[in-house]
C-alpha cells in the first residue's frame, strides 16, 4: 500500500513530504523528529479509531491521541498535516480535522447497484468499472480471489453481494486497527509488568502507547522463539506465562533478566510472529530495532524481520514496516535486501531471462527467503533540520551509498587528521 504524508510545523519538523510505502526507513540524528513522524503515521492510518463520531469532538480526539503517543506538546498553531492513502484522506488544517474516507463512499456508491442487479440480466458497465476499482484492495484482502464476477454466473447477485461484503469488512479494518508501535521503550515492560499494582496504585504516568504495546505482548500465545541469530543455541520460551531465557535444553534465566539486547529483540518478535498470516495486512511501527545490539545482530534481527513479511513477488500482501534508526548498519542491511531482489529478478528466479540454479541456491543461503525487498515498495529518508531527504535512488533500488558511509567518513578523516599530527 502506498500513501502520503505531509507535516508543517510541527515540533522539530518544518516540512516533510513522504512517499510511503510497505517497508520504509527514517534515519536522523537524536530529536530530528523521526518518531514525531512514525507516530503520526499511526495516528493518521486509522483515523476511526480516535475520531468520535464525525462530529465536533474531532480535534479533542485528535489531542487525546497526540497525548497518547506523547506528542501534544508538538502541535502548535501553525500545525498542517495531511495523510492520504488508498483508503482514506484525512487532514489537520487551521486547527481542524477534516475526513475523507475515499473507500467507503466507492462501496456506498456500489451498494445503490443491488436493485439494478436484481432486475438486470446482465452487469452494468458502470457497475464493472466499479467493482474493477475495489479490485486494487485485492493484495491486501486475502478473501479477494474467492469472488468474481462475470455474466456468466448464473448467480450474479450473490457474488456481488460477496463483493460488498468483503470490501466493507475491509475498509472498516483498515480504518480502524492502527499500526503496532513497538516503542524504544520497550524492554521497559519487561522491568514494570511484576510490579503493575504499585504502579498504578501510585498513578505512575505511564504513557498509553506503551502500555498497548504491553497489552499485546501480554496477549501473544507465542511459546518458543529461536534467538540462534543471538547466540548459538539461544531460545526465548514462555513458561506458564513467565518468558524465560534458555542458553540450552536444561539452564534459563527470566527475560527480565537477560541482556538488554536480548530483551529488546524478543518483545520485537513477539508482536511480528503473533500475526496471523491469513488475516488482513498488519502495519507495525518498529522504534530503534538496534538497541543494544551488536552490528552482526542488527543486521541478523532486520533480516529476519524482513523475512516475516510474506511478501509475494506478483503482488504485496505482507505486513507494512516502518523503522525508526540511528544506525548505519541498519541502512546497510535494507541495501543488501534490496539488492538481493535484483539478483533474484535478475538471476535467481527461474521466471528471470538470466536465470541461474546455482545463483538461486546461494541467493538462498545469503538472504532467508521471503526477506528480499522490492524497490518499488520501500522508502527511505534522512531526517534532519526540520526537514526530510529521500535517500534512496529509484533508478538503481538501492539507497544513496554516501548516506551509508558518512559516519565512518567522518571518523576517518579525524584519524588521518590526527596522524598528520604526529608527523
Amino acid at each position: 500500500m502506498q500513501s502520503r504524508l505531509i507535516v508543517k510545523n510541527f515540533g522539530p519538523i518544518k516540512f516533510v513530504d513522504l512517499d510511503l510505502r510497505n517497508v520504509n526507513v527514517f534515519i536522523g540524528p537524536q530529536a530530528s523528529g523521526k518518531s514525531a513522524l512514525a507516530k503520526l503515521y499511526t495516528i493518521f492510518k486509522a483515523p476511526r479509531k480516535f475520531l468520535k463520531n464525525g462530529g465536533s469532538d474531532n480535534r479533542a480526539s485528535f489531542l487525546d491521541a497526540l497525548e497518547e503517543y506523547n506528542i501534544a506538546a508538538f502541535l502548535n498553531i501553525d500545525t498542517e498535516i495531511i495523510f492520504e492513502s488508498e483508503v482514506h484522506k484525512l487532514s489537520y488544517i487551521d486547527q481542524t480535522i477534516n475526513y475523507y474516507p475515499k473507500l467507503k463512499h466507492e462501496i456506498d456508491e456500489l451498494s445503490t447497484k443491488i436493485e439494478d442487479f436484481k432486475k438486470a440480466d446482465f452487469i452494468d458497465i458502470t457497475v464493472k468499472n466499479q467493482i474493477k476499482k475495489l479490485e486494487n484492495y485485492q493484495s491486501i484482502n486475502p478473501k479477494w480471489h474467492e469472488i468474481s464476477i462475470d455474466n456468466t454466473h448464473e448467480n450474479k447477485l450473490d457474488q456481488f453481494l460477496k463483493v460488498l461484503d468483503s470490501a466493507i469488512e475491509l475498509e472498516n479494518y483498515f480504518s480502524t486497527q492502527a499500526p503496532t508501535y513497538i516503542a524504544a521503550e520497550r524492554s521497559f515492560i519487561n522491568l514494570v509488568k511484576d510490579f503493575s499494582f504499585n504502579l498504578l496504585l501510585n498513578k505512575v504516568p505511564i504513557p498509553k502507547h506503551i502500555l498497548l504495546l504491553g497489552a499485546e505482548l501480554e496477549r501473544s500465545t507465542i511459546n518458543e522463539i529461536d534467538l540462534a541469530f543471538l547466540d548459538t543455541n539461544l531460545k526465548y520460551k514462555n513458561i506458564n506465562g513467565e518468558g524465560r531465557i534458555f542458553v540450552n535444553e536444561k539452564t534459563s534465566i527470566k527475560l527480565i533478566e537477560a541482556a538488554s539486547g536480548i530483551q529488546s529483540a524478543v518483545n520485537i518478535l513477539i508482536p511480528i510472529l503473533s500475526h496471523d498470516k491469513t488475516s488482513y495486512q498488519r502495519s507495525f511501527v518498529i522504534e530503534e530495532p538496534e538497541l543494544n545490539l551488536f552490528p552482526k545482530a542488527q543486521y541478523t534481527l532486520i533480516k529476519l524481520i524482513e523475512s516475516l513479511r510474506q511478501e509475494a513477488y506478483s503482488y504485496d500482501r505482507g505486513a507494512i514496516h516502518t523503522y525508526t534508526t540511528h544506525s548505519p548498519y541498519i541502512l546497510s542491511a535494507f541495501n543488501n535486501l534490496l539488492y538481493a531482489s535484483k539478483v533474484w529478478n535478475e538471476k535467481g528466479s527461474p521466471a528471470s531471462a538470466g536465470y541461474v540454479p546455482e545463483i538461486e541456491n546461494k541467493l538462498k543461503e545469503i538472504i532467508p527467503p521471503n526477506a528480499n525487498i522490492q524497490p518499488n515498495i520501500f522508502s527511505a529518508y534522512q531526517i534532519s533540520g526540520g526537514g526530510a531527504e529521500t535517500i534512496l535512488n529509484r533508478e538503481i533500488g538501492l539507497i544513496i551509498d554516501n548516506k551509508i558511509d558518512d559516519v565512518s567518513d567522518e571518523m576517518g578523516d579525524d584519524f588521518d587528521a590526527l596522524t598528520r599530527l604526529m608527523i
